[in-house]
């Protein structure tokens, strides 16, 4: 079974030339995938596709066809596209609105009107998982950058999406910000969840299933790491770091 079908996708922000051109891939469910490329070639606009932001934030021209868990994001909406294919965008503040971890914890949950014993339960679940057991009522603003962007990975995945998308999310952290998000994302891939990645850096995404390369809004590689690798070195444009 696929998590994610792909077909011909093509996308232009309004009054811009195509960002995307005729993308296909499909994306297996347990599946790993890095998606990287250039500045430009469409990575984050593809995995905004995928979540359901674009078009139903982000507007623009959007054709081909593209299913995530069965869904046509188009035709399901944000709300329930999200309950499929939870995102993480770069900047962990701009994703963080609550004082307190475990109220952004709880956020998701409440605004899907779960009974509160459920709520508690599934936030002091994550609180276990993600090591935020000593900081349960901290205010996020107080956390490193690391812990900042587990915490919205934990958030993201407490409606327990079967796709997790991350853009970028190593971008800006030190070497222990790195390990957190690293080891969350394993914890991700032996618990048969589906994640996608935006990376800039390949060296840290070598454990992937599958590397994407994009370039210039098609895909021009998409394959394991060790077939796309040139002697253990990456083809030239595609040397990002």
């Amino acid at each position: 079974m696929n998590a994610i079908e792909i077909s011909d996708l093509t996308f232009s922000y309004s009054n811009s030339p195509a960002v995307l051109l005729n993308i296909s891939v499909e994306i297996a469910v347990g599946e790993v995938v890095v998606i990287a490329g250039p500045s430009g070639s469409g990575k984050s606009t593809l995995c905004n596709i995928m979540c359901g932001v674009i078009p139903h934030c982000i507007k623009g021209s959007l054709g081909g066809n593209i299913t995530v868990m069965g869904l046509d994001p188009r035709d399901a909406g944000l709300p329930k596209t999200s309950l499929k294919a939870g995102m993480v965008f770069q900047d962990a503040d701009s994703q963080i609105i609550c004082s307190t971890v475990e109220d952004e914890l709880a956020f998701g949950l409440e605004n899907l009107c779960l009974p509160p014993n459920e709520i508690r339960s599934r936030v002091d679940e994550l609180i276990d998982d993600f090591g935020f057991s000593g900081s349960a009522l901290a205010n996020p603003s107080f956390l490193s950058g690391g812990q900042k962007k587990l915490l919205v990975i934990a958030a993201v995945l407490a409606p327990s999406p079967p796709i997790l998308i991350l853009d970028e999310p190593m971008s800006g952290l030190d070497s222990t910000g790195r390990d957190l998000v690293l080891t969350a994302i394993e914890r991700q891939r032996i618990q048969g969840r589906t994640v996608v990645i935006v990376e800039h850096d390949l060296r840290h995404v070598s454990f992937a299933d599958r590397w994407l390369l994009l370039k210039e809004g098609s895909v021009a590689q998409n394959a394991a790491p060790s077939e796309i690798l040139q002697n253990g070195n990456l083809p030239a444009e595609f040397c990002l770091a």
